[in-house]
């Protein structure tokens, strides 16, 4: 009996293969030439068709699931039915002083409407249209100041405001649904009115559905969806869920159609119009003053992020109460958002109850500004927060990492020059980061950064190991005498003569008044000495004064016991010694016995002072105290210091200490990166073996 065919077998070659043995296994073909034959073309035919067949059912058994959808028409299809409407393109924001000069005393209000237009500076020789939008502060009315009205701040979006009619038709659209035509807008600002027919021109502005819990019979809302081939759809109520159109009803949507990503850091705008006071002048005078460069715009989102999101969005239930709830809605309301970080105030250092703390990393930059913070808050996180919480925003802290790489390579097994083989490290390192760091709650490894490392060339490269420091920069008030405290967050690593803690250079007056160019010195082991030392018994039977010893991993520290009635009531240090972490005590001699006795050693802290360096090369101090450092915590304390000016263009002081272990974890706001700006923050030494 002939064999069966194996089915699941699925490539073509293989499905082909299974075809002519079934056949050569019949005895109507036995010794027949399948591949010299004109069946050929047939079995060809067979195993394409019956591989179409098995690949489309793959993916069909694909879309079918949310995880596993490649298609966005699927991705979106699943995530509507967890009530999830993917982000469209969002557009930038930025914030302006607005001032009118009308040349005249005379009283007059002044209104800036929807629709008033600017024009940005060129970005990659492109200049991008902004406007004001009627979201409750820009269409408004302001007095006039002596000459001018003034308007102190005020939000422009970058796009066009466009405007669609539709006319509703019960027999040839009876689900009410309407597509947008324009595909890159930005959904947050459609405005959607509706009027009763072309007689009865009384309209009415309805609002998009964020909770359908909310949703009446009679409610004046509009549904948002996105449809197969991208676009987006309004569609509204039945009359159980949601008013229902009336025939012949005129539906105008109003939205913004912009760039996305494009438009930010926008900046200088011009106004492209007059404006009219209340008095009827035309007003053409105007002084424009950037607030902030444009931020927030983001690009539609993509599939995997609809995957991400819709799963989290469904987890919050619209509403903000565990850390994840917040951290889902805020990247789903404001997209350009690379990572957030929440905690509770509980969790703060120092602790403040009632209190929920978010800090945010945007993709461009490193900050976001005051205004979004506000809008952010405002918009986004207060109408859904518990009413009894507040919430905070706090700016990501930078942990900057400089990596020493010493590598040994045989230049026999590669044709690459040095400086190619570093350009490769280098490239390795930034790779690291940019898959594990630059993002809140991330983990530096040291091992796996190695890694990278000797896979730049398999071949030439024999081994490498590397020195990590870890560096802070902060921004001093100058001219004033301050404290700073700087959090590394990290335990980092006690100083040596030849390996502490360095600053960059910076400006002082010493105790003459003279100003002196200084660096922060870490005074080595100022930390490590043996405290005192705790009698935990007294012993008893001595006649003479006992031996105390120590030993330990420092050197030099000594001790005297004291004898009170044949016991050891107490030990005085005579020298405290350096370099201790741990130490053993011992008490010998003295004719008795039992005495014991624990060490107490500083805490781990260190002494920095200012130093410079005089004509002679003579280092010479400034303050001896200028601040300490907890080693453990990783915290910089800088007690009173005035700091005239800054020898960095960039205003920052940096404070670089070697990291005390190989795996650095982020905690709260904390950003650990890599500044590819900086050419001294990886640095690469070849070693030919």
């Amino acid at each position: 009996m002939a064999d069966r065919l194996r089915v699941t077998e699925l490539d073509f070659d293989t499905i082909k293969s299974n075809l002519k043995t079934f056949l050569n296994q019949q005895s109507e073909f036995t010794d027949y030439d399948f591949d010299g034959a004109g069946l050929s073309v047939l079995i060809d035919l067979l195993a394409y068709n019956t591989h179409y067949n098995a690949y489309y059912l793959n993916m069909v058994a694909n879309e079918a699931f949310l995880d596993t959808a490649l298609l966005r028409d699927s991705a979106v299809s699943h995530a509507k039915v967890l009530n999830y409407v993917p982000h469209s393109t969002r557009a930038p924001v930025a914030y302006i002083k607005f001032v009118v000069d009308s040349t005249s005393y005379t009283p007059a209000t002044l209104t800036l409407s929807e629709g008033f237009t600017f024009l940005s500076n060129q970005i990659d020789s492109k200049a991008y249209n902004f406007v004001l939008l009627d979201n409750g502060i820009s269409d408004i009315s302001v007095s006039k100041t002596g000459t001018n009205f003034i308007f102190s701040s005020i939000p422009i979006y970058e796009g066009q405001l466009i405007s669609y009619n539709f006319t509703h038709n019960s027999a040839s659209n009876p689900k009410q649904v309407f597509t947008i035509p324009d595909a890159n807008i930005d959904t947050t600002t459609i405005k959607v009115t509706v009027q009763p027919s072309a007689a009865n021109t009384a309209s009415t502005v309805y609002t998009k559905v964020t909770d359908v819990l909310e949703v009446t019979a009679s409610s004046e809302v509009f549904f948002l969806q996105e449809e197969r081939n991208g676009r987006y759809q309004i569609y509204f109520g039945n009359d159980v869920v949601g008013k229902s159109l009336s025939d012949g009803a005129i539906v105008t949507a109003t939205y913004l159609l912009t760039n996305g990503t494009a438009g930010n850091k926008a900046n200088n705008f011009v106004a492209t119009a007059g404006v009219t006071d209340s008095l009827g002048n035309i007003l053409t005078n105007f002084t424009i003053t950037p607030l902030s460069a444009a931020a927030g715009g983001a690009d539609r989102e993509s599939v995997d992020d609809i995957k991400y999101s819709a799963v989290a969005q469904f987890s919050a239930q619209n509403r903000l109460v565990s850390f994840k709830d917040y951290e889902s809605y805020i990247l789903n309301n404001y997209p350009t958002l690379e990572s957030v970080s929440v905690w509770g105030g509980e969790d703060n250092i120092p602790p403040v109850y009632g209190k929920v703390f978010v800090s945010l990393k945007p993709y461009a930059g490193f900050y976001i500004s005051e205004s979004e913070k506000t809008r952010i808050i405002d918009e986004i996180i207060t109408p859904k927060a518990i009413v009894t919480v507040k919430t905070a925003i706090v700016d990501p802290e930078y942990l900057y990492l400089v990596v020493e790489n010493k590598v040994q390579y045989d230049p026999t097994k590669t044709t690459g020059t040095v400086t190619s083989i570093k350009n490769a490290i280098r490239s390795a390192v930034l790779g690291y980061r940019d898959s594990e760091l630059n993002k809140f709650g991330a983990k530096f490894v040291l091992s796996k950064m190695q890694d990278t490392v000797d896979g730049t060339d398999n071949n030439a490269i024999i081994g490498s190991e590397a020195i990590v420091r870890v560096q802070k920069r902060f921004e001093p008030t100058l001219a004033t005498s301050q404290n700073y405290t700087i959090e590394f967050n990290v335990p980092i690593h006690r100083g040596t003569i030849t390996n502490k803690l360095t600053s960059t250079e910076f400006v002082v007056n010493d105790s003459q008044g003279v100003a002196r160019t200084v660096i922060l010195d870490e005074i080595p082991q100022s930390y490590s000495g043996i405290s005192s030392i705790n009698v935990t018994s007294p012993g008893t039977g001595y006649t003479t004064t006992p031996t105390v010893t120590i030993t330990g991993d420092g050197t030099g520290a000594q001790a005297e016991a004291v004898i009170v009635n044949g016991s050891v009531q107490s030990v005085n240090i005579t020298n405290r010694g350096i370099d201790y972490t741990r130490a053993v005590v011992t008490i010998t001699g003295g004719s008795g016995y039992g005495a014991t006795g624990d060490a107490v050693i500083d805490s781990r802290t260190g002494v920095l002072r200012t130093i410079y360096y005089d004509t002679n090369a003579e280092r010479q101090i400034v303050d001896s105290t200028a601040g300490t450092i907890d080693y453990d915590n990783g915290i910089v304390t800088l007690n009173d210091i005035n700091v005239r000016s800054i020898s960095s263009d960039d205003g920052f002081i940096r404070l670089t200490i070697e990291s005390e272990k190989g795996i650095i974890q982020s905690v709260r706001n904390t950003i650990i990166t890599i500044d590819e700006d900086d050419p001294t923050s990886i640095v690469t030494t070849l070693e030919t073996v």
